[in-house]
């Protein structure tokens, strides 16, 4: 019998997530309680108020709908700013949907995901700009690229289009697209599944407009009975610092705007800047990954600041000890609740969030959300387990994508029978706390950042003096995890230098092979010819 979530329902979403979004924050002008919508942490000089984003919105809708650009495909390439949020709203108005992408990204990993996506427009900084030409010249489905200018005036390509033009449309109603909110995009975001390179996750406006109405439901009945009976907030700053083309940190950013917050940006982590900003602006709750929990809990540059605003830290993306959550309380004696949820972008975002009105034991990922449905499963048989008994994951609701795009295999493999397959293996208590204890799928999470090891050896394959290789991760103390490679040498000259160089000019930083190379005779596979991952894993440094 399928678990179902003790969270009373939520409302499902009824209609085109913008409409939604674009009512909320007229409500918040008309209030008048919080004119700012954004403030950049790393140049507090840039404040963007809700009137001006609902300005920027309309324009930006209203440009694309001239340039012809309606049911399709916008990738983003920048890291976390405001023309993110007002890019991203203006798209879903013209119809479209965004694919967010690193800015770390290097030109061959964006010419994929262009191509993949069969994007028709590409938003990005002129920093990034060279890389985004270089990608661009080999997806014939672009047909534009519009780029946030360094400084006014500055010289562009031909042909690129600068951001400040298109805000400088003359706003005009906002286009009539219909929207089938169970069948068309809202967003593309990437993700590697339970295995393979990465793809396309196909995430409706029925999806992403549901999901935000559990968590925000969740949170602030959380919210109101752990932090202040009060809680509002309008009265609240929210530090936006998780990535923006991530599943959880796009979905904060939303939930900023539309419960109007003051969404506090930070484009990147710079120690000294993260803590002040928390100093300055005083957020009750940071939504972070373990990595930087590990920073607060142990790096000498915290205590130069105040951070006792923070009570509340709901963490993501990847595990974190008791040991970890221990020593946070105690150098942290105002931090009252530190919480783990659990999720997949397969699910748009978040399957388990933390149940704070009672003890959420250690190692829990808290309890299956509201409208959502859960069993446990024997891999091998599909055979429904029994409570405390281990197996793999599977959760059914209105937040599961619609699948991957283009990759009717890889959906079929994931979703049967709609369940939603999450390659993790795990177990429920009698309380209904879900506890993750493996994972089936392959994937290396470094510092929360989704690393598939078959990507890295299709690339390592590649290599005319590579005969064969895995790659596998491996503990370390800063980042969880790190990719290893082993490789099997075609030429016995090829040294570790070499492996890492190549690799290192294909793929972005947290991709590279931090763990090391280590050359071994053959690689251990199963009589199907698949990877026998744990053997490598038991022995890391053995000679094979």
């Amino acid at each position: 019998m399928p678990i179902r979530s003790t969270y009373p329902d939520a409302p499902v979403a009824t209609r085109p997530y913008h409409e939604t979004l674009l009512e909320a924050i007229d409500e918040h002008i008309n209030a008048g309680k919080n004119p700012i919508a954004f403030i950049s942490g790393d140049n507090p000089s840039i404040v963007i108020t809700y009137e001006q984003l609902r300005g920027y919105i309309h324009s930006i809708a209203t440009y694309l709908h001239g340039i012809g650009f309606q049911k399709d495909v916008a990738c983003i390439v920048m890291p976390n700013i405001w023309q993110y949020a007002a890019f991203f709203v203006g798209v879903a108005a013209a119809g479209g949907a965004i694919s967010g992408a690193s800015a770390l990204f290097t030109d061959y990993e964006l010419q994929r995901q262009f191509v993949d996506s069969r994007c028709k427009v590409v938003f990005t900084c002129e920093e990034f700009l060279p890389k985004v030409v270089l990608a661009v010249k080999q997806s014939p489905n672009v047909e534009k690229i519009i780029v946030i200018p360094k400084a006014a005036g500055s010289s562009l390509p031909e042909g690129v289009v600068s951001w400040n033009d298109v805000i400088a449309t003359k706003a005009k109603t906002l286009p009539k697209v219909h929207i089938d909110i169970k069948k068309d995009l809202l967003a593309l975001p990437y993700s590697s599944g339970t295995t393979g390179p990465p793809k396309g996750v196909m995430m409706s406006h029925f999806n992403f407009g549901t999901m935000l109405n559990i968590f925000n439901q969740i949170d602030k009945a959380r919210n109101t009975v752990t932090i202040d009976p009060n809680w509002d907030y309008r009265r609240e700053k929210l530090l936006l610092f998780l990535p923006f083309y991530h599943a959880f940190g796009f979905a904060l950013f939303n939930q900023s705007m539309l419960q109007g917050s003051t969404g506090i940006i930070l484009s990147h982590f710079e120690p000294n800047n993260f803590c002040s900003v928390i100093q300055s602006h005083k957020p009750k709750i940071l939504a972070l990954v373990p990595p930087i929990m590990v920073f607060l809990a142990k790096h000498p540059i915290c205590s130069k600041y105040d951070l006792s605003s923070v009570e509340m830290i709901l963490s993501g993306a990847a595990p974190a000890g008791k040991d970890l959550i221990e020593e946070l309380k105690r150098k942290y004696p105002k931090l009252k609740y530190i919480q783990q949820g659990y999720g997949m972008t397969e699910g748009t975002m978040a399957s388990h969030l933390p149940d704070l009105t009672n003890d959420q034991p250690y190692g829990s990922v808290g309890k299956l959300t509201s409208n959502m449905e859960m069993k446990i499963v024997d891999p091998g048989t599909h055979k429904e387990q029994k409570q405390g008994q281990r197996g793999e994951i599977c959760v059914r609701g209105p937040t599961v994508m619609l699948g991957y795009l283009g990759r009717p295999e890889a959906t079929a493999s994931t979703i049967i029978n709609g369940w939603l397959h999450t390659g993790d293996i795990g177990y429920v208590d009698s309380k209904g706390n879900l506890f993750i204890v493996d994972r089936l799928k392959e994937l290396i999470k470094v510092k929360g950042l989704q690393v598939a090891p078959a990507e890295l050896e299709d690339l390592l394959l590649s290599h005319p003096r590579i005969r064969d290789c895995a790659v596998i991760g491996i503990p370390d103390a800063n980042a969880g995890e790190v990719p290893k490679a082993f490789v099997v040498r075609a030429d016995d000259k090829l040294s570790e230098e070499e492996v890492k160089a190549f690799v290192k000019s294909k793929v972005s930083a947290y991709k590279q092979l931090a763990g090391g190379v280590e050359f071994i005779n053959e690689i251990p596979k199963s009589a199907a010819g698949k990877i026998l991952r744990r053997f490598l894993r038991d022995k890391p440094t053995s000679k094979l």
